[in-house]
């Protein structure tokens, strides 16, 4: 899958843009109107919540769908039960690239080809 880097745990704040490093899903996605119709890998959107345990992004095209306001992300603990360095299914990206990827979700495309 692409190249986007984890997210380091620090960088994590209300804001930032970011894409899903995850694979494409349709799990949290309930209206079948909604459009993109899933999740895709290198997704963009902005975090809205950046609590470390659950951190919430609201996704482009799916801001009213449990795939932004209900599933959250987080950093894979470590010994002591701290947080680990990175969360691994979120990449931060530039305000370019996410702009980008918007555009080509708008358009009806893959956020990255």
């Amino acid at each position: 899958m692409g190249g986007d880097e984890a997210i380091a745990t620090t960088r994590v704040r209300q804001g930032v843009p970011v894409a899903y490093r995850g694979p494409d899903t349709d799990r949290d996605i309930l209206n079948p109107q909604t459009q993109p119709p899933m999740l895709f890998h290198g997704h963009p959107g902005r975090i809205t919540s950046p609590a470390i345990q659950h951190i919430l992004v609201d996704w482009v095209g799916l801001e009213n769908e449990p795939a932004s306001f209900a599933v959250g992300y987080c950093p894979h603990t470590i010994d002591g039960g701290w947080a680990g360095p990175v969360v691994p299914a979120l990449a931060e990206i530039s305000e370019d690239e996410y702009l980008l990827r918007k555009q080509r979700i708008d358009k009806g495309e893959r956020p990255i080809p």
